[in-house]
């Protein structure tokens, strides 16, 4: 005959089912995996400034046709969206006028930038799937989902060199910006780079070199650099550099 059930009799389990027994404790939870930051192109270019807005269009124009092999299927064909950008960037011009007309041309002319801006961040976001890499190729900028997005304004560029380029009036510039990828506006100046008013937005361009070419020889050419942060927040202007052209 078997031994009689008592009450601490081994293997006997309590009414809860298997997952709990009489002399045990209640398993732990699983544990949640940490969810996998994403890096995401923006999608909102309302604070970006009429000029920085034009400007940062063309950037992301040029990046999409030159990695048009990842970027296959955009919103508006890179053909339709420089149409655009030259519309607007005329529009721009004109509302200088002060003219109602010019002005609300304008205005037009940016509520639709801002549409396809916005269209062309979630296509890329689609793409990237949350790869730094590829958005990088965009040419927009980006965050990361797993902090706060930044919006302080990033440090000055270092270490800005200029050299001459190959053909007379060329000059090459090269500069460390405070992260990589990022848009850097570069601006010239023919004169005394301490006359604020003398210095001419001559670039926006990704990356830390550019080549700047149309300028007469002989005469000194001065060089500052800023980096674009999110919302078109512009960061410090490095330390002006200068060369000589030839």
């Amino acid at each position: 005959m078997p031994d009689p059930l008592t009450w601490d009799t081994p293997g006997l389990t309590w009414d809860a089912g298997p997952s709990f027994t009489w002399d045990s404790q209640a398993p732990s939870p699983p544990t949640k995996s940490k969810a996998m930051s994403k890096i995401k192109a923006i999608v909102d270019f309302t604070a970006y400034s009429d000029t920085e807005l034009g400007t940062l269009a063309q950037v992301v124009h040029d990046a999409l046709a030159a990695n048009a092999a990842t970027f296959t299927a955009p919103p508006v064909t890179l053909v339709n969206f420089q149409t655009q950008i030259t519309d607007y960037d005329t529009k721009l011009l004109a509302k200088a006028s002060g003219a109602i007309a010019d002005i609300n041309a304008f205005e037009d002319a940016r509520t639709l930038m801002e549409q396809t801006m916005a269209g062309y961040g979630n296509y890329v976001n689609i793409v990237a799937n949350g790869n730094g890499t590829t958005v990088g190729l965009s040419g927009i900028p980006s965050y990361d989902t797993a902090h706060t997005p930044d919006t302080s304004p990033p440090a000055a560029p270092q270490n800005v060199r200029l050299t001459h380029g190959e053909l007379s009036g060329t000059i090459i510039v090269r500069y460390k910006p405070e992260h990589s990828p990022s848009s850097n506006e570069i601006q010239i100046h023919l004169g005394d780079p301490n006359n604020e008013a003398g210095w001419v937005q001559k670039v926006l361009i990704k990356g830390g070199k550019a080549e700047i070419a149309g300028f007469a020889p002989g005469i000194v050419v001065w060089v500052r650099i800023r980096t674009m942060g999110l919302k078109g927040i512009m960061g410090a202007w490095s330390d002006p550099a200068q060369i000589r052209t030839l």
